[in-house]
């Protein structure tokens, strides 16, 4: 009987250990059921493709937002560095082919990231302010570069990056699932992921250690300015236009679906895959406010409600752990 017991308490807390780990995943099939039963719609071939294709976007900018903030930083020119990468994109057609503008174009966001993570790791600025100026800078330089004005493409095949299909799959769905996969392989196999989860979590530490850390720093906002700049190549593809004001407000979805998928504000913690699940979660709920027709200032409310709680209680979590 005392036997029997145990084993009852064993599979319980094997239970609760495996609900824990998975309470995102739970929470998120949880919510798209529920969202079935009301919305009829929901389940619909188009309007699953329809999600999908609106989270590449910012899901593409969430991957690079992991990278900063599992390394100890924090990235608010993204939705800049979109704006000025779409309409980039668009203005090289005029003097080169498409798919040289591609490369030249995330190389472009590669070296904004670059002059970010150096004036964060080598300068000391706080990576919030560095990126809060920046963020102003490439918004004004995109204006300076449109004359404040829609700007449009020249070419109709550069359209397949943003509007093409392979098979019955957009394209920028593709590319997001991949670069997700690539992400996820880079932060979990390879010792610049291993390093950056190291740097953020205890940079002295790591820096005793031998990690050169302003290096594996640098290099995390090299990788958020280069998804910045690809999702920007996709936005314009998709458009085939691009205004000043592209990309305003990004910067938060993708950082708040980056925290919701589990990476840790503080650093030293992080999953590419938890994120792809934070952004498909809040594409799900954005989806689900449109198809009930509940009001643009009430979404702002309820997902500004949702960014604290998952930040309260990772905050709450850590304090307990200390």
């Amino acid at each position: 009987m005392a036997s029997n017991n145990v084993s009852v308490t064993q599979h319980s807390s094997r239970l609760l250990s495996l609900m824990k780990q998975h309470a995102l995943l739970i929470a998120f099939v949880a919510l798209v059921l529920i969202i079935a039963v009301f919305t009829p719609n929901f389940l619909s071939s188009a309007n699953l493709i329809n999600v999908l294709r609106q989270s590449a976007i910012v899901g593409l900018i969430a991957i690079g937002s992991t990278f900063v903030i599992t390394g100890g930083g924090f990235d608010i020119s993204v939705g800049s560095i979109l704006a000025l990468s779409a309409a980039l994109v668009l203005g090289f057609q005029a003097w080169m082919p498409w798919q040289l503008a591609v490369p030249v174009v995330i190389a472009i966001g590669a070296m904004i990231g670059m002059i970010n993570g150096i004036l964060t790791a080598k300068i000391g600025i706080v990576a919030i302010i560095t990126t809060l100026g920046t963020m102003t800078i490439l918004r004004g330089v995109t204006y300076i570069y449109t004359g404040g004005y829609p700007i449009v493409g020249e070419s109709e095949a550069f359209r397949v990056l943003g509007s093409g299909y392979i098979g019955p799959i957009p394209v920028p769905v593709l590319l997001f699932i991949l670069m997700v996969a690539l992400g996820q392989f880079v932060l979990s196999r390879t010792k610049l992921g291993r390093y950056t989860c190291a740097v953020g979590g205890n940079k002295e530490s790591a820096r005793l250690s031998g990690v050169p850390v302003d290096f594996y720093q640098i290099m995390t906002f090299v990788i958020g300015g280069a998804m910045a700049a690809m999702a920007g190549i996709i936005y314009a593809s998709r458009l085939n236009s691009a205004t000043p004001l592209a990309g305003q407000g990004y910067e938060l979805d993708a950082i708040a679906a980056t925290v919701i998928g589990g990476t840790s504000v503080a650093g030293g913690r992080g999953s590419v895959i938890g994120t792809l699940i934070g952004v498909l979660l809040l594409t799900v709920v954005n989806n689900m406010f449109n198809l009930l027709g509940v009001p643009v200032y009430i979404q702002y409310v309820i997902k500004g409600v949702i960014i604290l709680t998952v930040v309260g209680v990772d905050a709450y979590h850590r304090r307990e752990k200390y």
